[in-house]
């Protein structure tokens, strides 16, 4: 249904806050106007002003009649005061218009106290013209709202001057050459609480689990020095052997910890800098020196804690292996220890060296020895596939998938 009548102006949100002024007046009062015969939507006259919340006729200072538009504008009003947000309008001049029962609970502003001033009594007195210049900017955008996920959050101040967060948003209705900007605003305070006691929950805990893994560094490092102390009373070199290698793998486990607790995360391990660390310290063990030269290649790799756990021990015994057996008497020569992250993500490991070689009836698949049943236990616990180059270098290669 259409009306006749004259061009429309920024009406419907000014008719239902007049509408909000008088809800607890005995002699209720409805703004109304007219209607544009071009639209449904009922719009106050031209001609009207603003006399104590109601809209009235400027030439004859009476109350215009409508009761189409009454029902209208008391149902929009009804809607505005139940939101939860807190609902102001502005004009281009930064005045307030429109002032939901929310934004009242809000602020602690009645709406006709907060009817007509500067947004400005809303925003700590800091924030104030950076706000304007804000809002102004909107104003001119041509833009009509901000999407959701563009809520900013800003501070609000109340009437009794203490501030709180709040998240908000802004939309624009030009209309009649005039222009009106709706903020909608809800206080975050309890919300910002909850996430501070959260974080401090997050905090407390990620602090107790680096004294945790500090000190299960601690402990095994103890075990690992016991074991070298140990290593060197006794008598047999296999003996001495098996201890030294025990002290190795220890090392292994207690180094993962300590990179860990240097980590800025405690759900990842730069396994590059982890690499590194435990290559430089077998070739210190067995005394390499300039003879054997170390090279690393390690791109930037993060593993979890399960996945890195056996791939330290993998490393260990495949470098124990290349420097005691790859070189013997003073032969030179380098390892080179090669880590890189494949296209489909999966990881790849390489340790070999250009020493003497893997004999010519070495059997991966059977070798006995514990180092390398650990190595193919560990390889089949990360679902790694591995291949075995016996020489010119000799290689073993990794290659296994995050978890």
């Amino acid at each position: 249904m259409h009306f006749r009548g004259p061009a429309p102006g920024v009406g419907e949100l000014e008719e239902a806050n007049a509408s909000m002024l008088a809800r607890n007046s005995d002699q209720y009062s409805l703004p109304h106007g007219c209607w544009n015969s071009d639209c449904s939507i009922p719009l106050p006259c031209p001609k009207a002003s603003w006399i104590s919340g109601v809209i009235v006729d400027s030439e004859s200072s009476e109350p215009l009649q409508s009761s189409s538009l009454t029902a209208s504008s008391s149902l929009l009003a009804q809607v505005i005061d139940l939101a939860e947000d807190a609902i102001i309008s502005i004009g281009e001049d930064q005045r307030i218009v429109l002032f939901n029962q929310a934004a009242e609970r809000i602020f602690g502003y009645s709406a006709q106290e907060a009817i007509g001033k500067p947004l400005d009594i809303l925003l700590p007195e800091r924030m104030a013209k950076l706000h304007r210049s804000q809002v102004r900017e909107f104003a001119h955008s041509g833009l009509t709202t901000r999407r959701k996920n563009e809520r900013t959050q800003i501070r609000g101040r109340r009437k009794d001057g203490t501030e709180f967060p709040a998240e908000a948003s802004i939309s624009r209705v030009d209309a009649g050459g005039r222009v009106l900007l709706t903020v909608i605003l809800r206080d975050i305070t309890e919300r910002v609480a909850a996430d501070e006691k959260l974080k401090e929950s997050i905090r407390e805990k990620e602090a107790l689990l680096r004294e945790i893994h500090h000190r299960v560094k601690n402990n095994l490092q103890v075990m690992s020095s016991l074991l070298g102390l140990q290593a060197r009373k006794v008598p047999h070199e296999e003996a001495r052997q098996a201890f030294e290698d025990s002290q190795g793998r220890i090392h292994s486990m207690a180094l993962i910890h300590e990179v860990l607790c240097g980590s800025p995360s405690l759900t990842r391990i730069d396994m590059a800098d982890y690499t590194r660390q435990l290559a430089a310290y077998r070739s210190r063990a067995h005394g390499a020196g300039k003879r054997i030269k170390l090279t690393t290649d390690l791109d930037e790799v993060y593993l979890d804690l399960e996945t890195a756990v056996p791939y330290g021990i993998i490393v260990n015994e495949l470098l124990t292996n290349a420097f005691r057996h790859g070189f013997p008497g003073q032969r030179a020569g380098e390892v080179r220890v090669s880590l890189h992250e494949q296209a489909d993500k999966s990881i790849q490991l390489i340790v070999q060296d250009d020493g003497v070689g893997l004999p010519d009836s070495f059997n991966w698949h059977a070798a006995p020895s514990l180092g390398f049943r650990l190595v193919r236990m560990l390889a089949e616990q990360l679902k790694a596939d591995m291949q075995v180059q016996a020489r010119n270098p000799t290689a073993i290669q990794f290659r296994f998938g995050r978890r």
